[in-house]
């Protein structure tokens, strides 16, 4: 198993995040406006042309860009819908984007929405990794055809609220232009509200069955029986569930696209 050490990978990420929220630059500062413009510049071209692969990315990259891991070691094909992967590069590049203006910048945004298009499930959301690779060992059912195997999208750390976001920003920042991208996060955004329960909860997984809205909202109870030896859940991603934020951050999902 291979231990990865922070000082051994490159965080381009951080500079485009670091110089794009607008800082202010006085006359005292030893670093310019533009030489912090072009820092940038010179980081978000390489993590474009040199570490994006299919217009998504990974977590870690080794310097020689030769190995690659997600949630573990990640093939050349296999990019990260999980945060901080594909969906928040894109969004660090839209911030880019609207700090400057430069359009290197939306073409990246872009070609990481894009690269979210591809590996859309089925189900209308996402898994944790995309894998371009029609035979690749993550590969899934993905809507454009080239996937095959499990159809669950999942809220779980945010995987289909990230890509929706993403979609949704580059969509507004494209002027709804982009035919492919405008459908995917309409698609999505539908297939999410189909698995809202009639309580307004959302469970952490579904395979594309939309729940019954119709089902009798009950009050919390605590179980008749010892809940230590009977009835346990076996798959309790098909409940409500609070786990990694799961409803605040579908909520601030939802509140996006309503805005937008």
């Amino acid at each position: 198993m291979l231990k990865l050490s922070p000082s051994k990978f490159i965080p381009l990420i951080c500079c485009l995040l670091t110089a794009s929220f607008g800082w202010h630059v006085t006359a005292a500062d030893a670093t310019s406006e533009k030489e912090v413009a072009a820092a940038m510049m010179k980081a978000g071209r390489f993590y474009l042309q040199e570490v994006a692969s299919h217009g998504g990315y990974v977590y870690f990259y080794s310097l020689d860009l030769q190995q690659r891991w997600g949630q573990g070691v990640a093939s050349k094909d296999q990019v990260w819908v999980q945060p901080p992967g594909t969906p928040t590069v894109g969004m660090a590049y839209l911030k880019a984007y609207q700090a400057t203006g430069d359009s290197l910048y939306l073409k990246a945004a872009t070609a990481a929405a894009e690269a979210l298009v591809y590996g859309q499930m089925e189900s209308g959301g996402w898994t944790n990794c995309i894998d371009f690779e029609p035979r690749g060992e993550r590969v899934a059912l993905y809507r454009n055809g080239k996937g095959s195997g499990r159809n669950t999208s999942s809220l779980d750390d945010g995987q289909t609220q990230s890509a929706i976001r993403l979609l949704i920003q580059v969509d507004r920042e494209l002027e709804f232009r982009n035919k492919q991208i405008h459908e995917a996060a309409s698609f999505a955004l539908q297939s999410l509200l189909n698995e809202q329960f009639a309580n307004g909860a959302f469970p952490q997984v579904w395979d594309g069955d939309a729940v019954d809205h119709r089902q009798k909202v009950v009050q919390a109870s605590y179980p008749d029986y010892d809940w230590k030896t009977e009835g346990r859940i076996k798959n309790y991603g098909d409940m409500y569930t609070l786990n990694d934020n799961v409803t605040g951050y579908v909520t601030d999902t939802l509140l996006e696209a309503h805005q937008t």
